[in-house]
């Protein structure tokens, strides 16, 4: 049980359907990244799970409609968005620079 969930099963909070979505699929998607990145490590990982989540909620993560996709039965939304962070990572890999968080991507993006 992840740190998350404990805190919030001890306060008594109920999760969102994303938090849920999120939890429910955080481990495939850990895994789906590092497929793509075999020789990253376990932080660069969770770095772009959480850039993964920061582009499905600010593209409009549509929960309700959260089908399964193709990549090891993560929803297709959480997939593509996956693939996008995997991308600019490389990318940046490849330019030999810092990758930009999620947040940043979308902001340079959207300018």
């Amino acid at each position: 049980m992840s740190v998350t969930m404990i805190t919030a099963y001890r306060s008594g909070r109920r999760f969102s359907p994303a938090e849920e979505l999120f939890l429910a699929h955080q481990r495939q998607l850990a895994e789906f990244v590092a497929h793509w990145i075999p020789d990253a490590d376990h932080h660069t990982v969770e770095d772009l799970v959480q850039d993964t989540w920061t582009e499905a909620l600010l593209g409009g993560l549509d929960t309700a409609g959260a089908e399964p996709g193709m990549d090891a039965d993560l929803p297709q939304v959480l997939a593509q968005a996956a693939r996008a962070a995997i991308d600019r990572h490389m990318e940046w890999l490849l330019a030999e620079k810092p990758a930009p968080s999620g947040v940043e991507a979308l902001e340079s993006r959207a300018a």
